[in-house]
């Protein structure tokens, strides 16, 4: 049989297998008619914002949410299938890889709130447009029912524009003035976490978090405008989502050895670079180091996007390092008056010998980009164990703690061929 032919009977066997999935989903979302299903979509901050509603709603009810950055395809079938009768509520993270990704997902969960985070350029390639993107995303809006819930953020126009679409009451979120939930005195400066004061109506409460950035603020505020609209106190909303604590890989805090790595390393989109080089210039430490692996989703030249970064980022870190097949566009930041600090290792293992001459305790770490294409977690484990696995172009999902090919040395001349993935989850 023919290696084009028995990849054609694979793929058809997997379409046979989601399409069994979802009948079986259909038939158990019809049986949980009780839960209240609420969908959260948008291009960035999805798993944060899922994670936070939850927590809020938490204090009062008992629910369930979907695990991880699951959010696309067989996978959300498999999570509306975990839903149990005693659940009070769902929430379900919802991923769009392209116009029409979202509508089968729409069908089976039938949402009765949806939360909308932001319009980016994840995706820009299936996307084209950012309207287009905010078109499948509205989606969602326009599937909630006049009895239900819709949750916007204030501070996107074309997050808000989707209100034309809406059905149901709608709560908006943001430091807009006009927003139904508002953040106040917004702080954020490592190695202080993220607090402001919300304002909603009379009510004006200090917001205190784990989570790292100012940029957090619209996920907090996304959370507590679903639990208010849902009739949970906001100061008892307030308290739960103190304790959530950061997704790995969405500026999570590791500390080793006296050098703080911030690891913001699940993807790299472009228009995410910017927020966490922000969070690195603004931070309080002796010394900070931005590394940078593959940035994503962009229009002009690489070299142009790598050169704009590269300045970028030598304006917030005092040393600058690039990894990974794109590492030497970044030359042309040579040219910024602190050219001299900026290094690029297409190999990470070189840069990871680099680091380990050159940080030193009291160092803040930034590490930018994205884990399928880059997996710059090892410069992190490498400094607590001794690892083997130094492979270029991996592009497995699955966390490299929890990889048996970490400590399994690459054979020369062999290349271990990976099963082709879902579309990439793309929560933030």
């Amino acid at each position: 049989m023919s290696g084009a032919r028995m990849a054609r009977l694979r793929a058809a066997a997997r379409e046979a297998l989601m399409d069994a999935t979802y009948r079986r989903a259909v038939r158990h979302r019809k049986q949980a008619w009780r839960t209240l299903f609420i969908a959260v979509t948008g291009s960035g901050g999805k798993t944060t914002t899922k994670d936070l509603i939850a927590a809020a709603l938490g204090c009062r009810s008992y629910g369930s949410k979907s695990p991880a950055s699951h959010n696309a395809g067989r996978i959300v079938a498999r999570t509306v299938l975990a839903v149990r009768p005693e659940h009070d509520f769902h929430v379900q993270e919802l991923g769009a890889y392209g116009p029409g990704t979202l509508d089968r997902m729409i069908a089976l969960v039938r949402p009765k709130v949806a939360v909308i985070t932001n319009i980016g350029s994840d995706h820009r390639k299936a996307f084209r447009t950012l309207e287009t993107a905010a078109a499948e995303k509205g989606k969602v809006v326009a599937a909630v029912p006049p009895s239900g819930l819709t949750v916007l953020n204030a501070d996107d126009p074309l997050v808000m524009a989707m209100a034309i679409r809406c059905r149901s009451r709608i709560i908006s979120y943001g430091l807009a003035e006009g927003a139904g939930l508002r953040a106040e005195d917004v702080s954020a400066r490592w190695p202080d976490r993220l607090r402001f004061v919300v304002v909603h109506g009379e009510e004006r409460i200090p917001v205190r978090t784990r989570l790292c950035g100012e940029h957090w603020v619209h996920a907090v505020l996304a959370a507590l405008a679903t639990a208010v609209g849902l009739d949970v106190p906001l100061r008892a909303a307030v308290e739960a989502v103190a304790e959530v604590e950061p997704w790995a890989g969405r500026l999570s805090p590791e500390e080793l050895g006296g050098i703080t790595f911030i690891r913001d390393d699940f993807k790299a989109p472009l228009w995410s670079v910017g927020p966490a080089l922000r969070f690195l210039a603004e931070a309080r430490a002796s010394r900070k180091v931005a590394v940078i692996g593959t940035i994503s989703d962009y229009g002009p030249r690489a070299s142009t996007v790598y050169t704009a970064v590269a300045r970028e980022a030598l304006d917030a870190a005092d040393e600058v390092v690039f990894v990974g097949p794109q590492a030497p566009r970044s030359s042309g930041g040579r040219g910024h008056p602190r050219g001299s600090a900026l290094h690029a290792f297409v190999s990470l293992r070189e840069a990871s010998d680099h680091l380990e001459r050159t940080l030193r305790p009291g160092d803040l770490v930034l590490l930018k980009g994205s884990h399928r294409a880059d997996h710059l977690v090892r410069l992190v484990l490498s400094r607590r164990e001794r690892i083997a696995c130094w492979r270029r172009g991996c592009r497995r999902m699955k966390p490299c703690d929890q990889c048996i090919l970490l400590r399994v040395p690459e054979l020369p001349g062999f290349r271990l061929s990976s099963r082709r993935a879902a579309p990439e989850a793309n929560g933030g």
